[in-house]
């Protein structure tokens, strides 16, 4: 009997060690997102047929696609320019664009299962009223994600493969080594639910750059609750190597801010520096990776919300980033 007693003790202990306050029990009901793949669409239509397919789709996905139709043409959509998109679809370049994207667009399903989990754990923090009703896929000439209040529309070409032919003839200057090696569809479910935590919950501020660091931690703590399985560095979209240096120089680079007093500083070039994508983080050693000022935000979010463990991520919004501050403890 003592001997049950002390496994139960010792499964308890485990468990509760182990437990994740971010995976919360989900109930059965699937989030009705649905999913367009534009790109296909106007892709296959001709010149005579592709006004009605447009205007069709103008009434399901609003002004997002017309604001990616017409950044796309470089100049506004009206009545006369629906021939422009055929002109855009049919072109050299972009025929070969999408071609590369058929190897990302035959895995989609799998893809699109994980986005719908992950806004089902956002439905569960913020409700269902702040879902997406459309996901649409677009040519964005490589610039990734966009958001509007009901819909968001996703670059499948910023996802290719960095060794395609077809990326490997964008000229350095305009498309830098770091960029490319960002180009890994594995991360596009979080690079969705990203831009949608920041667009919906989050405006921008005008602050110090504390108030950025914790604001950026605040986003990625959102994000995680959404990927409440997946691994920090998936998280912070840290190679296993760049999250190691991370976690290594956590205090070093805490005890910099601290010893140049940059936690109050109000310049953009900070803020710029340890919070924006690049090659690195500027000012840290060579070695460092980009966006460190997130991972340090991140850190500081989740222990306070480990000594807070009865706050709800809509609570943690609300709560100021100085009483946040205060709690920081390295580990």
């Amino acid at each position: 009997m003592k001997r049950l007693a002390l496994i139960i003790f010792m499964l308890t202990l485990f468990y509760g060690c182990k437990s994740n306050l971010l995976d919360v029990q989900l109930n059965n009901t699937e989030p009705s997102i649905e999913f367009v793949n534009v790109d296909q669409i106007l892709s296959e239509q001709s010149k005579a047929d592709i006004s009605d397919k447009i205007n069709t789709l103008d009434a399901k996905l609003g002004d997002l696609l017309i604001f990616e139709l017409s950044h796309n043409l470089q100049q506004n959509m009206n009545d006369s320019s629906f021939h422009l998109v055929y002109d855009f679809y049919n072109s050299e370049y972009i025929r070969e664009i999408e071609r590369e994207k058929l190897k990302i667009v035959e895995k989609l399903p799998k893809h699109e299962e994980r986005i719908k989990k992950a806004f089902q754990y956002f439905a569960y923090h913020f409700g269902d009223s702040l879902l997406p009703k459309h996901i649409f896929y677009i040519n964005k000439l490589f610039t990734q994600i966009s958001c509007s209040n009901d819909n968001i529309a996703v670059g499948l070409e910023s996802y290719i493969s960095p060794e395609s032919e077809i990326v490997k003839t964008i000229p350095m200057e305009q498309f830098y080594q770091w960029q490319r090696n960002r180009m890994d569809v594995k991360y596009l479910e979080r690079d969705i639910l990203l831009s949608w935590i920041q667009v919906q919950l989050f405006d921008e501020i005008d602050g110090n750059f504390a108030e950025h660091l914790i604001q950026a931690g605040k986003v990625l703590y959102v994000l995680n609750a959404t990927f409440p399985k997946e691994s920090e560095a998936y998280i912070l979209r840290y190679s296993d190597e760049a999250y190691d240096w991370a976690v290594q120089n956590e205090r070093a680079v805490w005890n910099y801010l601290v010893a140049e007093q940059m936690l109050f500083k109000s310049d953009e070039q900070t803020k710029v520096n340890f919070l924006n994508e690049g090659p690195k983080t500027v000012g840290l050693a060579d070695d460092a990776p980009d966006r460190v000022g997130q991972y340090l935000g991140y850190k500081i979010v989740k222990g306070y919300m480990q000594k807070n463990k009865n706050l709800s991520l809509e609570e943690l919004l609300k709560t100021q980033y100085n009483k946040i501050l205060q709690t920081y403890e390295i580990k």
